[in-house]
């Protein structure tokens, strides 16, 4: 079975107008995300089948079989769209036992990001330029540049953000993003902005101080490149978490998967139109592929997609 998703959106201080424009959203909101594939309850994505409308994470637990009887109870990945009109708050995210130490939740927050374009910085904040932790405590708007990490960026680079780092990405930065379902994030500064009701945004300091870790390589070469008939396979991300894949189809193929390894398939179009066993995929439209689709998967088209799945 091969399942359409509309996305849920959110509103950040941070949005812009990319999300509303691929979408075509009538609203005056500062649109930050499109939640692609979510089964995070109150933000879920919606699964379009014929006339209905079925929250995923219904489907995922009432369908089990479709995906492979995955071990997870909830639907085990969450798949972003961000558009970063301005800085998004510097920040960090706990890993599984400290989500459950700290906030009593199953899941912390491993995460990725491939850069789908940029209109301005070319950069992201990621790591940190010194040992002492205990400086995030003083950072303010005239040294947190002394004490963060900046780094150059350019489309297609791709970073696998283990928990414990302390990043961010910078205003006219469009990023699909791959995480665990987990929303827990611990701000460490957030350029004194201020809530509607003119205080600072909350920042997690003490928290923060308890995750952090200095990664600073997160960055993601290639690991492998296949290629078949009419099709690129480039391998993004490996993890113990999720598996995260690039496919460029430049016409019509065919290819067969270890439907146990993969359980199913997550793909978003990222440019250009086709088909997946005979069903049409638009730009930045994501569908899943169910356990049983894996086994044959034919496409149709020149086009580009990411290609997820969580790992067993």
């Amino acid at each position: 079975m091969i399942l359409k998703l509309k996305p849920h959106f959110v509103e950040k201080i941070w949005g812009g107008n990319k999300i509303k424009e691929i979408f075509s959203l009538a609203t005056d909101q500062k649109i930050g995300e499109a939640w692609i594939a979510s089964g995070i309850k109150d933000n879920q994505s919606i699964i379009l089948k014929n006339k209905e409308e079925i929250e995923l994470n219904a489907f995922y637990k009432n369908n089990k079989k479709l995906f492979n009887n995955y071990k997870t109870a909830d639907f085990p990945l969450l798949i972003k769209f961000l558009d970063a009109k301005e800085d998004l708050s510097i920040q960090v995210h706990p890993n599984n036992k400290q989500a459950q130490e700290l906030e009593n939740y199953p899941y912390g927050k491993s995460e990725a990001w491939y850069i789908l374009n940029l209109e301005k910085n070319h950069e992201i904040i990621i790591g940190l330029k010194t040992t002492d932790l205990n400086q995030l405590k003083k950072i303010n708007k005239d040294n947190w540049e002394k004490i963060i990490n900046i780094r150059k960026v350019k489309i297609g680079n791709v970073f696998d953000i283990k928990p414990g780092t302390v990043h961010a990405i910078r205003s006219g930065t469009f990023v699909y993003e791959i995480q665990q379902p987990s929303d827990i994030t611990y701000r460490i500064y957030d350029y004194d902005r201020l809530e509607q009701n003119g205080k600072k945004r909350e920042l997690h300091l003490e928290k923060s101080i308890k995750v952090v870790k200095d990664y600073q390589n997160n960055e993601s070469d290639y690991k492998s490149e296949v290629n078949f008939l009419n099709l690129r396979i480039l391998q993004l991300i490996n993890n113990e978490i999720f598996n995260l894949q690039k496919w460029h189809i430049f016409d019509n193929s065919e290819i067969k998967l270890n439907a146990d390894e993969r359980n199913f398939l997550i793909v978003t179009a990222i440019k250009g139109k086709g088909k997946i066993n005979q069903i049409e995929i638009l730009p930045f439209e994501t569908l899943i592929l169910t356990y049983d689709e894996l086994k044959k998967i034919t496409l149709e088209g020149n086009f580009e997609m990411l290609v997820a799945n969580p790992k067993n």
